[in-house]
C-alpha cells in the first residue's frame, strides 16, 4: 500500500496495544498475542479478554500456557471453549431429540449454554480473576 499518511508499522504497532479498550475479543487470532502486547494493554486499561475461536496468546503450550495464565491472574479471562462454543453446541442442540430449528431457540440454546458455563465458574470463584482456570478445572473434572 502506498499512500503520503501511511502510518509506519513500528508506530502503528506501538498505538494499537496501547490505545486504550476495556474489553479484547481477539476473534480468529492464533498464537499472536505476545505477554507485552498483553501487559500493554491491561495498563491502558484492558478488564476483560473473551477469546474467539483459538487460543491467541503467543504461548508454546497447547492448552494453559505461561501468558494465559498471566492473564486470567490480571484480568478477567474468558476462555475460548466457553465464549466459542456456539457451532458445537449448535451440532449438539440438532442432535437432541424434537428441538425447535428456529433462529431464536438455536440462539438461546447457544445463550445459556454459555451463561451456564459462565455461572458455574462464578458459583466456584466469584472473583473477577482466575475465571479460565476455574472453567478449566471444571471442564477437566467432566471428563474425568
Amino acid at each position: 500500500m502506498v499512500a503520503d499518511n501511511t502510518i509506519p508499522f513500528e508506530e502503528i504497532n506501538q498505538k494499537i496495544w496501547t490505545i486504550g479498550a476495556e474489553i479484547f475479543t481477539p476473534c480468529a487470532a492464533s498464537r499472536l498475542v505476545t505477554q507485552q502486547q498483553i501487559d500493554n494493554m491491561i495498563s491502558s486499561g484492558l478488564e476483560v479478554i473473551s477469546c474467539g475461536a483459538n487460543v491467541p496468546f503467543a504461548d508454546k503450550e497447547i492448552f494453559f500456557g505461561s501468558i494465559m495464565e498471566h492473564v486470567d491472574q490480571k484480568i478477567s479471562l474468558i476462555p475460548d471453549f466457553i465464549s466459542n462454543c456456539g457451532m458445537a453446541r449448535v451440532f449438539a442442540y440438532f442432535m437432541e431429540k424434537k428441538v425447535q430449528m428456529t433462529d431464536e431457540s438455536i440462539f438461546n440454546d447457544t445463550s445459556n449454554t454459555i451463561k451456564n458455563a459462565i455461572a458455574k465458574a462464578h458459583s466456584l470463584n466469584s472473583s473477577k480473576t482466575n475465571i479460565s482456570a476455574t472453567a478449566f478445572e471444571i471442564a477437566l473434572k467432566q471428563l474425568v
